[in-house]
């Protein structure tokens, strides 16, 4: 029986109660089947085991072979569980982030390695939409690190977003990577890269991802935001005057975007745009479950184990790439 410590994720206790690939093994074929396994390809549970310590079996009905790993974030891997289990603690318990040079220090593999088995666990924390309600706050903020007149053929793969030593014109009107956020008061997160905060792009974001019924929306006094109206009923600070009015304010969504900003700058120093929305899961995911009471290594495998594999070799070829796995198709 495998008992893990509430609330904090604890390394030594991680590393030390799944020491072995079975028990690695039979943890997560707990946690993806129960009692009873089932065929990722037919759902038929008539299978027969062929090896046991690898979690591998063969469907009687569609004569497929599979394991616990099919068609989740860990198909295909090389690196051993134990290794997977103690860089999923090191990455759960970094509230800031960490980076994967920290993580190939810590557990001991080369840096390619530890970049997509971090790659891959972003991928773990992505959760499915569940509506916002209530009081709704929502604003958007500017990520980038190169001048204008230095950003000319930056390629997506470069960690370009980064404020180190380049001073930037700040807010709206700049050359920089725009994110909007909404953040249900004493609720979850939904964060989305949008180049273009126009109208429809925020509208379209708004409805995918909050109620309105029974809800209010709190922004500041940027233009485009006029538009949701038609959606949600909507309040408005006007931030030239004063910072809050009673209810009215942003102040829970500008504390994420702090979150989100000191943690890229003191963990990743600076990161590429083409994997930023792997980065913003991340963040999402340890805000939401910043109150989280239960076991969250735990939680993070029933959620991960649900995820297919998103990306060939894990290696995506473009921005749109990642914002597709990030954000739905």
């Amino acid at each position: 029986m495998h008992i893990i410590a509430k609330m904090a994720t604890n390394i030594l206790q991680i590393t030390k109660q799944f020491n072995t690939q079975r028990k690695c093994v039979s943890y997560m074929r707990k946690i993806r089947w129960g009692k009873t396994i089932k065929c990722p390809f037919c759902e038929s549970k008539k299978v027969r085991i062929v090896n046991s310590e690898r979690g591998r079996y063969f469907c009687k009905n569609c004569k497929e072979q599979f394991s616990v790993f099919t068609d989740t974030i860990f198909e295909g891997t090389l690196m051993p569980l134990p290794e997977w289990f103690a860089s999923i603690a090191l990455v759960l318990n970094a509230k800031s982030g960490m980076a994967a040079k920290e993580v190939q220090r810590n557990i001991g593999m080369t840096y390619k390695t530890a970049f997509y088995a971090c790659m891959r666990i972003r991928i773990g924390m992505l959760m499915p939409v569940t509506k916002l309600h209530g009081i709704i706050e929502m604003d958007e903020a500017y990520f980038g690190g190169k001048a204008r007149k230095l950003r000319k053929n930056i390629s997506d793969n470069q960690p370009s977003i980064s404020d180190k030593g380049i001073k930037l014109k700040r807010g709206r009107g700049t050359n920089r990577i725009s994110v909007a956020a909404m953040v249900q008061r004493k609720g979850n997160v939904h964060s989305k890269v949008i180049e273009k905060l126009t109208k429809r792009n925020l509208l379209a974001m708004l409805k995918h991802y909050a109620s309105n019924e029974n809800s209010i929306l709190v922004t500041d006094g940027f233009r485009s935001y006029k538009a949701l109206e038609e959606y949600i009923e909507r309040l408005e600070i006007i931030h030239k005057k004063q910072f809050s009015k009673g209810i009215v304010h942003i102040n829970t969504v500008e504390g994420f975007w702090s979150y989100v900003k000191n943690g890229i700058k003191g963990s990743y120093k600076a990161i590429s745009k083409k994997y930023l929305p792997f980065y913003l899961v991340e963040y999402e995911w340890k805000y939401n479950h910043k109150t989280f009471r239960g076991n969250e290594f735990e939680a993070f495998l029933k959620n991960a184990l649900h995820h297919p594999k998103e990306l060939y070799h894990w290696k995506a070829t473009s921005t749109e790439q990642v914002k597709q796995v990030a954000y739905g198709k």
